[in-house]
């Protein structure tokens, strides 16, 4: 049995470790590393990690002084998560908010990233890093303490919080705590925790640190080691001066008393240099390392199948493997077949290339920062080496930066799109770090064990899906059931999208549509038989959950968002069963639903609520609105229920037969830092990532809100007919004229919804008032809970409002899209791209930010000016032109090569939408209604305020409301009639109908930006 040794430096001397009294073993001997049996293991305060060039600087100084492990101390990294630089793995913990500030870390060399079996960021003080060695195990707490100038009480909370992770860490395993603790706890009489050789004079967080160690049983090894001055000294303060030296002990290494005798050395090495006015304190640690044995998840590269001689042949290979098995009767062996077939297919030719990527930094910038690190006595010389060296980084980051862009010159010109904008999210730096969180119980302390996630997740889940159902479905033999046709097969697959994530199966979609008829033939059959049967095979019960955070800094399993991964070709068969019921089922839903039905969606439901409350408040109805907000009601369905209603809908006996086993038989488990957890019943709720679980969900929706509302004659009078909801899936807006039909509504709706499972959520749920006239005192109550009145709400992505005006939500669209053109302004200020790219890219992600919902906007002189500022604030940037520069508008615009667009954008919409609501009269009954219907009331005296219909009226050569009805219902005459129309005249001809071209000289150029954006709508204005 391998043995730390005995005896230390110190002087002290202990029984050895797996002797009796002592501690056993706590990992059986496994495969060992070639690594040397001194591990160092480094803490540094390095100021920040966020300029560039200094985690290659770390890097290179690790290489020099044959460091394994070093600590940082005030990273200045936010967020938490882990990256990987020239084969070493960063670990980083940081502020949730993004600002760089504070923050830990630790990089490990690639022999030692084998090793780690767990990160935990605790906070942007503190984190946790284990690491599987021998004889035994290590655990790291990397930490950055507050300085002088923050409250004791801060310092205090840290040392506790670093105790509850102590107290999970097991007792045999070697502790180490390490890093920037801004306390000095000089020379003293040595005790069992504090040695007699320190530095300096003690303060009051040396006190602190000293009852931390006692109370924690750590020793500080850096007070234990008899050095000269020079060895012991971790911080130079700004005072220091050659003739006046001013320096402190301010970071230590901590390590259990246990086994400090695992300690050699510890000492600091001042020769080091990292532009920090600290220096690193460096422990020799006598041990081996484990090398871990991970599940490593092998990725294929779908993209390959781009190359024609790929395809082809994974073409031929897939179409070969699969019928080799053409006589096989077992569906569970049929569907292994397939799946093996696919996967052998996929190892032979959809490998990704393991190219390493290119890094900016050179030889000759990191040979400039040794010269410098030489160079430290000489403080003049050091300052012209760095100055050198900021130039050779810029100039590198520059010629790496010309690189990027003529790959994505390139890509554009070959038309790649995919790789375009991968490219264009690696040059802005939106995707080269691995984000992580942590996980709390329901006592609030940090979980550290990887099996002890495991459980926690598998009792979240156990909890979210539990119910109490009939163990077994009860259904009659199914008497119809069409069979399933090789058309129908096709067709499905043809509909699969791309670029999805395979299920347990890891079969792609791109596989599946490289099938060929004989194969399609085989795969009809199968599912013909499933189909017939009932019998779904056993891996296509099985889901399997990732967790994302819904939020930075999430800690508790509700704050995580679990993401389904099912069988592509179970979405398949789905596929054909959706397409038989949905016409069945989308009949029994209300026009008032805009949730996952064709050809409405958000835009439809910000319209309807838009447009109808601005129409209210000109007629003076007050309106008492609930913003319901329910508590995860996709998991709350239940299945009893929910078979019921499908029952009634008039679906055949076989694909109810299917929707039934599937979900009476189902499992899932959830993948965490590659485990998984047992796999757990599912109870209730519908499937997430199933194509047909959105159209039951509405039914379901639909059954409550019908039992709730529909004998009652409360709400908004709309053409006779009394309105008083507006759904998007789940969100529910629930509105009426006066507080007491509102909180009946509410009642009703509470009660059915509670009795199918959905329980509203009281402290999400919001209660406005809209009104002329101020109205206090007026409270609305749900199970006896009073709602919060609010004066604004962001619904489905937008802010609403009491005043419902558009200017707040215009002014927090700006300001969003402002935010991702920062984030994105090495892409657009740089001038190795062209202008076309530029714009082109700006009209991708920051216009698709800024115009969302842009539809339901109703404009005014003051919102425009905004509008158009926004747009020349984002033109003189990409230009680099400064406000001292006092360069107009119009000079700007000609650099730029255009005119304005944004507010012609607006407007185009704007029109492009009321012309397709007023075509389409089966589909937008109810939007309709909303435009034109009566709704009862009077107007008051004075001028109206500019509503949404109103709004066209301001904009110049817009025809009147009726004239646009008229004419977007004829517009196949006039578009014969534009037809006839020679082509110069006809643009000049469009453009005249059109509603957004100012009377006065018309520029060619803009009929050629604008011309695209009206040939599909141009012709309702005529």
């Amino acid at each position: 049995m391998a043995m730390l040794s005995t005896k230390s430096n110190s002087g002290v001397s202990s029984p050895p470790v797996g002797s009796p009294g002592r501690t056993v073993m706590s990992q059986p001997r496994g495969e060992r590393l070639k690594c040397r049996s001194k591990l160092k293991i480094c803490t540094w305060n390095v100021k920040t990690m966020s300029k560039e060039g200094k985690i290659e600087n770390a890097i290179q100084e690790m290489k020099r002084m044959h460091i394994e492990i070093m600590g940082i101390s005030e990273m200045r990294w936010p967020n938490s998560g882990e990256m990987q630089v020239e084969n070493h793995k960063i670990y980083y913990s940081g502020k949730n908010d993004g600002v760089h500030e504070y923050g830990v870390g630790v990089i490990v060399s690639p022999t030692v990233a084998k090793c780690v079996t767990n990160f935990t960021p605790v906070s942007e003080r503190i984190m946790l890093l284990q690491i599987q060695a021998s004889p035994i195990n290590i655990s790291i707490l990397q930490v950055y303490a507050p300085t002088a100038d923050k409250e004791e009480e801060e310092v205090v909370e840290l040392y506790q919080e670093i105790n509850k992770i102590i107290e999970k860490i097991p007792k045999h395993e070697i502790l180490i705590v390490m890093g920037d603790f801004n306390a000095k706890i000089g020379a003293v009489n040595r005790t069992q925790y504090i040695g007699a050789h320190g530095l300096g004079n003690r303060n009051d967080r040396g006190d602190l640190l000293e009852k931390f160690a006692e109370s924690s049983d750590l020793v500080v090894m850096n007070t234990f080691f008899e050095l000269p001055p020079r060895k012991l000294y971790t911080w130079k303060s700004p005072q220091d001066k050659p003739e006046r030296i001013v320096r402190n002990q301010i970071d230590y290494i901590l390590v259990n008393r246990r086994f400090r005798n695992s300690c050699k050395s510890v000492r600091t090495y001042p020769g080091a240099d990292l532009e920090s006015d600290h220096v690193p304190l460096v422990g020799v640690f006598q041990t081996n390392l484990k090398k871990v044995k991970k599940r490593i998840l092998v990725k294929h590269d779908m993209r390959r199948l781009r190359d024609p001689s790929i395809m082809g042949d994974v073409f031929q290979d897939v179409n070969k493997e699969i019928q080799k098995n053409k006589e096989e009767v077992d569906i569970e062996q049929k569907v292994n077949h397939i799946k093996e077939s696919v996967q052998k297919v996929k190892e032979k030719y959809l490998k990704p290339d393991k190219r390493k990527k290119k890094s900016w930094m050179t030889e000759e910038i990191l040979g400039m920062m040794e010269e410098r690190r030489i160079s430290k006595n000489d403080p003049q010389k050091y300052k012209n080496i760095q100055k050198a060296i900021r130039n050779k980084i810029r100039e590198a980051k520059e010629k790496e930066l010309e690189d990027r862009c003529t790959e994505i010159e390139f890509l554009q010109q070959k038309h790649d799109s995919y790789n375009l904008h991968r490219k264009v999210k690696e040059l802005t730096g939106t995707c080269n770090r691995k984000q992580q969180g942590k996980l709390t119980d329901s006592d609030g302390n940090i979980i550290i064990d990887k099996q002890e996630k495991l459980k926690t997740w598998k009792e979240y889940l156990e909890k979210l899906f539990e119910d109490q159902r009939e163990r077994h479905l009860q259904m009659e033999e199914p008497t119809n059931g069409p069979t399933i046709l090789r058309q129908e097969v096709e067709s499905a697959i043809s509909q699969l999208k791309d670029g999805k994530a395979a299920g347990p199966d890891e079969i792609n979609s791109e596989i599946l549509k490289l099938f060929d008829e004989e194969s399609v033939i085989l795969l009809t059959e199968m599912l013909n038989t499933i189909y017939d049967s009932g019998k779904i095979p056993s891996e296509w019960l099985i889901s399997e959950f990732i967790a994302l955070p819904k939020k930075p800094g999430a800690k508790k399993c509700e704050e995580y968002r679990t993401i389904s991964l099912m069988s592509h070709l179970l979405k398949l068969f789905l596929k054909i069963i959706h397409r038989r019921i949905y016409k069945l089922c989308e009949s029994r839903i209300s026009p008032n639903q805009f949730g996952f039905i064709n050809a409405v969606g958000t835009r439809e439901a910000l319209f309807a609520i838009q447009v109808l409350f601005q129409r209210c408040r000109d007629v003076n109805c007050d309106l008492y609105i609930c913003l319901i907000d329910y508590e995860k009601a996709f998991d709350r369905v239940k299945h009893d229920k929910m078979m019921e209603i499908l029952k009634e809908t008039g679906i055949n006996d076989k694909d109810l037969r299917i929707i039934g086993n599937l979900y009476w038989n189902q499992t899932a488990n959830l993948r965490t830092e590659g485990e998984h957890t047992e796999n757990v019943k599912i109870m209730r709720g519908v499937r997430q990532g199933c194509v047909i679980s959105p159209l039951i969900f509405n039914l379901y929706s639909e059954r409550i809100f019908c039992e709730a509302l529909d004998e009652m004659e409360k709400g908004i009078l709309l053409n006779g007919l009394r309105l008083n909801n507006i759904r998007y899936a789940d969100d529910t807006i629930v509105f009426a004229e006066n507080l007491e039909d509102l909180q009946a509504l509410m009642d009703n709706i509470t009660y059915h919804s509670n009795q199918y499972g959905l329980n509203i959520n009281v402290k999400k749920t919001k209660f406005m008032i809209i009104s002329k006239n101020k109205i206090t005192g007026s409270q609305l109550y749900i199970n006896q809970t009073a709602i919060e009145r609010v004066k604004q709400y962001t619904y489905l992505g937008t802010i609403i409002n009491e005043d419902w005006q558009n200017s707040q939500e215009i002014k927090s669209r700006i300001g969003k899209a402002k935010s991702t053109f920062n984030r994105m302004s090495t892409f657009f200020k740089t001038h190795n791209l062209s202008l076309d790219i530029k714009v082109r890219l700006l009209r991708c992600y920051i216009f698709s930010v800024l115009l969302y919902g842009v539809e339901s906007w109703t404009l005014n002189e003051d919102t425009i000016k905004k509008l158009n500022a926004f747009e020349m604030w984002l033109y003189r940037r990409i230009l680099k032109i400064p406000w001292t520069a006092r360069v107009r508008n119009e000079e700007v615009l000609r650099r730029m090569k255009k005119d304005l667009e944004i507010m012609n954008t607006v407007k185009v919409r704007k029109l492009q939408y009321k012309g397709h609501i007023m075509r389409n009269e089966s589909r937008y009954t109810l939007l309709q209604s909303i435009m034109q219907g009566k709704i009862f009331g009077k107007r008051g005296p004075g001028r109206r305020r500019t509503s949404w219909l109103k709004n066209h009226g301001s904009i110049k050569q817009t025809p009147t409301f009726p004239d646009c009805s008229r004419q977007s219902k004829n517009c196949y005459n006039n578009r014969e009639h534009s037809s006839r129309i020679s082509t110069p005249r006809r643009c000049l001809f469009l453009l005249k109908c059109s509603s957004f071209i100012v009377v006065g000289r018309i520029k060619k150029n803009i009929i050629h930006l604008l011309l695209p954006y009206l040939v599909p709508f141009n012709l309702f204005f005529y």
